[in-house]
């Protein structure tokens, strides 16, 4: 009975110097775009343990600095989800929501973090979009005529992983992919456990918790409109250009363009001068 007794107060004990725990993390990716960029939206829920805890997550309640968090919780959670090794993290947006569900007799306050943020693709140049291959949360492949095929990039992902590389999502962490409307899901691996899909589907959603993901794979495909692939094609047209006039012939290139133009321009109103 003491042994018992006193395993109970250790683990009391640990709890209470632990000051803050994680109580859930859930990460949802969204608005998934041609160029394999997403939306990022992270809910961080933690549980705090005594005043001085309490005390540092009021200080901080209009700090919108995420170092400031993971360094003042010292929880691992406290960060990005997505590798910014891997991916590029634009347009970060914290907010640290009020605490809930105080017990002044225990001590006791929940508290939760909201991230939302974008995920780009690494890119080669700043003005051309062209993704350097193997960033970004998916792989884009342009394998036929108005159809992309989105691959995800496990390496994007930034969570706990076995030694051998594969994620390891915990009871606590929830993992949520919201599929592009007109997609067809064409490979998954792992299945998420609520689910038993025979491929290829359509799914609005895909979820994983609680699960190590060994070869995580997925795999859809998206048919574009007519009028996308018109765009693309002048958009590419477009960057060509700009490629050949910041390159080393760019000089060249322009002058003959005016030269051309010129030509163009004189021949035309010489014609006209002479059917006057």
């Amino acid at each position: 009975m003491r042994k018992l007794l006193a395993i109970l107060l250790l683990m009391f004990l640990c709890v209470r110097s632990a000051d803050f725990l994680i109580e859930e993390v859930d990460v949802t990716v969204s608005d998934i775009k041609s160029d394999g960029s997403a939306k990022v939206h992270e809910s961080i829920k933690m549980i705090m343990y005594g005043d001085y805890p309490i005390s540092v997550y009021d200080s901080g309640i209009s700090n919108n600095d995420l170092a400031f968090w993971s360094q003042g919780t010292s929880l691992k959670d406290v960060k990005f989800h997505m590798n910014p090794s891997t991916v590029t993290i634009q347009d970060v947006r914290l907010r640290p929501q009020p605490r809930t569900k105080c017990n002044p007799i225990q001590g006791i306050c929940h508290g939760e973090l909201i991230l939302d943020y974008t995920a780009y693709p690494s890119y080669t140049n700043d003005s051309v979009l062209t993704p350097i291959p193997g960033t970004g949360i998916f792989n884009i492949n342009p394998y036929k005529p108005r159809t992309k095929r989105y691959t995800l990039n496990p390496s994007a992902l930034s969570f706990t992983t076995t030694a051998d590389g594969n994620t390891i999502l915990d009871d606590k962490e929830h993992l949520i992919i919201v599929l592009p409307q007109d997609s067809t899901v064409l490979d998954l691996n792992p299945q998420p456990s609520d689910v038993s899909l025979l491929l290829p589907t359509h799914v609005d959603q895909l979820s994983w918790n609680d699960i190590v993901l060994v070869k995580f794979s997925l795999v859809f495909d998206m048919e574009e409109g007519i009028d996308k692939e018109v765009t693309d094609f002048f958009t590419s047209i477009t960057n060509n250009a700009y490629k050949a006039m910041t390159g080393p012939d760019g000089i060249a290139i322009a002058a003959l363009f005016i030269i051309i133009i010129g030509s163009y321009v004189y021949i035309t109103i010489s014609k006209r001068r002479g059917e006057d």
